[in-house]
């Protein structure tokens, strides 16, 4: 495998998947909605798959956001999906990577390992669970194909929307959260998460596999959001009443779309906020051989905020 097509490459994972692929000696195709300073196709993946350089494997992470309506992600993140499958079946391409998500098991009290029920509670989860499927549906309909899901966990880095928005909200002294932030959830970073891209490719086998990407200890939200704003020098998140939360969510969803910008709190945000989602990591250690860069938040938040040392 040498050469290997990768959608949304102008996102902040995607954009860290293509230089993971660079250093890992691909040749990369980066494609975008918008044009990229590196050498990329920019096309429409919701618009039909005519035709699409040739490719090895293919790197799957385009879509929508988190927060977004089912309508909003099926008729992009969904309709994304069946295009380039509908594409790669005619292409032939055998090797698959998908960035799927922590959100398709639901609530989970316990870290939970990849046979796990999935439930999902908000859209993101259950538009990427039909993906999954489809995917599963795919790996049946190419031989010796190599197609694996990797459900990851919540993604944060330098240059990320998270660290982004909150320290936008911890230094102007009002950073709102909802609930108590007593939620388990797996963090991981944004280069961890890129990595674990090529180690899919590299080492993955024949058939159809689901791995978990984390790091190694759940936390909760409150212990992350506490010491982000300890780094930064602020005081920490204000807890809203969840009843509280819903309704500050509509009314930050309005004055968003009153300004013409994409919301940043939804009514789905807060649900995935205040869903427990700890994961088991065991696989992506074991089965991918994936030595984490940043085993736990402490260590990746430092990056995040005050770059590499």
């Amino acid at each position: 495998m040498s050469s290997v097509l990768v959608t949304g490459a102008g996102g902040f994972i995607g954009r860290r998947v293509v230089a993971a692929a660079h250093d890992a000696g691909f040749d990369v195709i980066p494609v975008a909605r918008r044009s990229l300073p590196e050498r990329s196709v920019t096309l429409d993946l919701t618009e039909p798959l005519d035709q699409l350089p040739d490719a090895d494997a293919i790197f799957h992470l385009a879509g929508g956001y988190a927060g977004a309506s089912t309508e909003t992600l099926e008729q992009c993140d969904l309709r994304i999906a069946r295009n380039l499958i509908e594409w790669g079946i005619r292409a032939g391409v055998r090797n698959w990577v998908f960035a799927s998500a922590a959100e398709v098991y639901g609530c989970c009290t316990q870290p939970v390992d990849e046979h796990a029920t999935t439930a999902p509670i908000i859209p993101y989860g259950r538009v990427k669970l039909d993906i999954e499927h489809e995917l599963a549906k795919l790996s049946e309909q190419i031989p010796d194909s190599r197609v694996v899901v990797l459900r990851i966990g919540e993604v944060y880095g330098r240059d990320g929307t998270l660290i982004e928005e909150l320290t936008r909200r911890f230094r102007s002294g009002f950073c709102p959260w909802f609930g108590s932030g007593r939620i388990p959830v797996s963090f991981v970073h944004v280069d961890d998460v890129a990595r674990s891209f090529v180690a899919a490719a590299q080492r993955s086998q024949t058939g159809f596999s689901v791995v978990n990407v984390a790091d190694e200890r759940p936390v909760e939200w409150r212990e992350f959001l506490d010491h982000l704003a300890s780094i930064l020098g602020t005081r920490g998140p204000i807890g809203l009443p969840l009843t509280v939360s819903f309704s500050y969510a509509a009314a930050s969803t309005a004055l968003d779309r009153l300004c013409r910008r994409r919301p940043t709190v939804t009514r789905h945000i807060v649900k995935l906020l205040t869903t427990a989602k700890p994961m088991s990591n065991t696989k992506l250690q074991t089965w991918l051989d994936l030595d984490l860069r940043y085993p736990d938040f402490h260590s990746g938040l430092r990056e995040a905020t005050t770059g590499p040392a």
